[in-house]
């Protein structure tokens, strides 16, 4: 018996070695159909966000490229409104003054003296003279 079991235990052994490698070889290739598919799953990830890089990048070119635009017609406003306050301001200094002369030839026409136009028109004495002039020769000459 101890000679039957020397003669078939190599066969045996050599069995069991060769029942576990192939699983052992079975379950490797397993895992590394495993490691092929995550791999897979990462490369299409990977894929997948360069071209969201790629997307996301040429809006952001895009936004900036418009933004800076904007800054521009922004600067070119600026100045726009610049000038038409400076515009504005200078009419409105030369309006003031029509405004007074205006006045002051209403109060003419309500009868006003030289000293009632120097004070409540801010009037220079020799202008507040010359209005109550013009005033009285345009009243002539409209009773001709």
């Amino acid at each position: 018996m101890v000679e039957l079991l020397l003669t078939w235990l190599p066969v045996v052994v050599t069995v069991v070695f060769a029942i576990v490698t192939m699983w052992r070889l079975g379950a490797e290739k397993r895992a590394r159909e495993r490691l092929e598919n995550k791999l897979q799953a990462m490369e299409t990830v990977l894929k997948s966000a360069r071209q969201r890089h790629d997307s996301l990048a040429k809006q952001f070119n895009e936004l900036r490229a418009g933004s800076m635009g904007m800054g521009k017609k922004l600067a070119d406003l600026s100045a726009n409104v610049d000038d038409l306050l400076e515009k504005y301001v200078e009419l409105e200094m030369h309006d003031s003054g029509s405004r007074l002369y205006s006045r002051a030839s209403k109060m003419v026409d309500l009868g006003a003296d030289v000293d009632e136009l120097m004070q409540e028109c801010d009037l220079p004495k020799a202008e507040a003279e010359l209005l109550l002039s013009l005033r009285k020769r345009q009243a002539a000459n409209q009773q001709r």
